[in-house]
């Protein structure tokens, strides 16, 4: 069976291809022009099915939607569910975490939830739904290496290093996406 996300992030796709080499991912855009899907749930959960259903609906497969987001424990109320939303568009990775490390700089609680919420929605089924959570701290400074996102500025809980140090097979079994894509696979 493919696996069709209802999202056009190349990135994310290119990450879960990688961590599962042995599926075929794809994004919807392979059978649809892109589509502007109005998340306007009031969790992740709500989010990620809000986008399964409508693109499934207009495209006839399957589909996995995700939500996600970074919480700050300092700052409960000012990303989470609307992470996306709370920088400018166009923005590269290095701009949001510098802007995220400003947010922080004199906080001394860094600490963070990074959320990740998986809904396939198979048309006619219940749908899996599967959510994971990674936690840890935000670091001081940008740590370059691999991985995108915020990969560079969180420590995951017993960690020493930022997961853009880390090696790829650690950040793919920290990843709550991927722990959320292999847990939704196992279901399916």
């Amino acid at each position: 069976m493919q696996l069709i996300l209802a999202s056009n992030n190349k990135n994310k796709i290119r990450e879960l291809q990688l961590a599962f080499p042995s599926e075929t991912i794809e994004s919807y855009t392979t059978y649809s022009e892109p589509i502007d899907v109005v998340e306007n749930g009031k969790t992740y959960v709500e989010n990620a099915l809000i986008k399964a259903k409508e693109i499934a609906r207009i495209i006839q497969k399957p589909v996995i939607g995700d939500d996600g987001g970074l919480e700050l424990c300092a700052f409960p109320d000012k990303l989470g569910i609307q992470t996306s939303r709370f920088f400018e568009k166009g923005l590269t990775d290095r701009q949001m975490n510098e802007q995220l490390l400003n947010l922080l700089e004199h906080e001394s609680d860094r600490r963070f939830k990074l959320h990740a919420s998986l809904v396939l929605y198979n048309l006619e089924d219940k749908p899996v739904i599967v959510e994971k959570v990674l936690t840890g701290r935000v670091s001081k400074t940008i740590c370059e290496g691999g991985g995108y996102g915020f990969d560079s500025i969180l420590i995951p809980t017993g960690y020493t290093q930022t997961l853009s140090l880390l090696s790829m097979e650690q950040r793919d079994e920290l990843s709550p996406r991927n722990q959320a894509f292999n847990e939704l696979i196992r279901r399916r």
